[in-house]
C-alpha cells in the first residue's frame, strides 16, 4: 500500500474496507470518529477521505499522503475511480388484463378488415395469440384487440373501432409500452408445426390463419409470425424456434417491405431453416381493381363464391413454386 499502516489512528476493517481516522482531517481536529479514511484494492494504493471525495479532494488526499504515505513520489497515487453509473432497469410490461374475444368482436374485425368471415380470427384465440384487452390512450381506456404469444415480450393493439391512437401520433397499431417490438409474435408457440408463415403487421398476422383455412390446408400445420414493423431485425433469441422449418414470408408490395423480407430471410437461412421463400402479390388486384398490397388485402378476395385465381399457401407442404426471396 501507498500509506503506513502503522501511523493510522484506530485503523480497522469494515465492509472489506480498512477504515481508520482520516490524517488530513486530524490536523484541523476533525474526524474524531475515526472513520473518514478508506482503503480499498489492497496492493493497488487506493485510498480516500469519505467526506474529501473525488476530483474536489485531490488536494486532501495529497496531503494525508504526505502526512502518512510510504511512497517518495507523491503524484503516483492512484485517485479513486468515479463511481460505477446504476444499470437502467427496463420496465416491466404494461399489459391490461387479457380475455378472449367474442364471437361480435371477431365479426366487428373481419367487417372492419373486409374478410368474409373470421375463421382465422377463431383459430388465433384458440392458440393463444389473438386477444381483446382495454388499452388507454387520450385520457380514456378503448376496447383493442391485441396479439402477443405466451412470451409476452411483444404486445400490440388496435382499437376495435379501427380509429387511430391519439397519444401517438395517429398510428392504428400500437407497442404497449415495455414490450420489445423486435420480438416476433408467435415466435413462442411454434412448437413442432413445420411449416412457418412470417407476416410484417398485425392484420397480415390476422389473416394468415384465415387464407390456410380457406385454401383447405392442414393449418394445425402452420405457425403464423408476426415482425409488427418492417424496420425490424428478428430478435436473435427468437430464432432457434424457427431451425429446421419451411418458412414462407408475405412480403409487403413496397420497397420497404421487400428491403424487410431480404433481410429476414438472411437470418432465417443463418439460423437453420430448412427452405425460406416468399409470395409477393404483384398483379393481384382487389375487387375494387386496386392492386392487393398485402397479406391482409389479399385476405378480401377469399369468397367461397368467387374465389381468387392465385394461391398463396397451398404449395407449402409439396413441392415450393413461391417467388424466392
Amino acid at each position: 500500500m501507498n500509506l503506513d499502516l502503522d501511523r493510522l489512528e484506530k485503523p480497522r476493517l469494515l465492509g472489506g474496507k480498512l477504515i481508520a481516522r482520516c490524517p488530513a482531517c486530524a490536523e484541523m481536529g476533525a474526524d474524531k470518529s475515526c472513520e473518514h479514511l478508506f482503503i480499498a484494492d489492497e496492493g493497488r494504493g487506493v485510498f480516500g477521505c469519505i467526506v474529501n471525495p473525488g476530483l474536489a479532494g485531490e488536494a486532501h488526499r495529497k496531503r494525508i499522503w504526505r502526512l502518512v504515505g510510504k511512497s517518495e513520489k507523491p503524484d503516483r497515487f492512484r485517485p479513486l475511480p468515479p463511481p460505477r453509473p446504476k444499470p437502467i432497469l427496463k420496465p416491466a410490461p404494461r399489459i391490461p388484463p387479457l380475455r378472449k374475444l367474442t364471437i361480435g368482436e371477431m365479426e366487428a374485425i373481419a367487417r372492419l378488415r373486409g374478410w368474409h368471415c373470421f375463421a382465422g380470427l377463431e383459430l388465433l384465440v384458440q392458440r393463444g395469440l389473438l386477444w381483446q384487452g382495454e388499452v388507454f390512450d387520450g385520457g380514456a381506456e378503448w376496447p383493442a384487440w391485441i396479439i402477443t404469444d405466451d412470451s409476452r415480450r411483444n404486445v400490440q393493439a388496435r382499437r376495435l373501432d379501427g380509429q387511430p391512437w391519439a397519444g401517438i401520433g395517429g398510428k392504428k397499431a400500437k407497442s404497449l409500452p415495455g414490450t420489445d417490438p423486435s420480438w416476433p409474435i408467435g415466435a413462442t408457440n411454434v412448437g413442432d408445426r413445420p411449416v412457418v408463415l412470417l407476416c410484417e403487421g398485425q392484420p397480415d398476422f390476422c389473416a394468415a390463419l384465415l387464407v390456410a383455412w380457406f385454401e383447405g390446408l392442414p393449418f394445425d400445420r402452420i405457425a403464423p409470425v408476426c415482425l409488427t414493423g418492417a424496420g425490424s431485425s428478428i430478435h436473435a433469441d427468437a430464432l432457434p424456434p424457427f431451425a429446421g422449418k419451411r418458412v414462407r414470408i408475405a412480403v409487403h408490395a413496397d420497397h420497404k417491405g421487400r428491403e424487410a423480407a431480404e433481410r429476414w430471410a438472411r437470418q432465417l437461412y443463418v439460423c437453420g431453416a430448412t427452405c425460406v421463400d416468399g409470395f409477393h402479390f404483384d398483379g393481384i388486384t382487389k375487387r375494387d381493381g386496386q392492386p392487393v398490397k398485402d397479406l391482409a388485402d389479399f385476405a378480401t378476395l377469399l369468397d367461397l363464391d368467387d374465389p381468387p385465381a392465385a394461391c398463396l399457401l397451398a404449395d407449402l407442404l409439396t413441392q415450393s413454386t413461391a417467388t424466392s426471396v
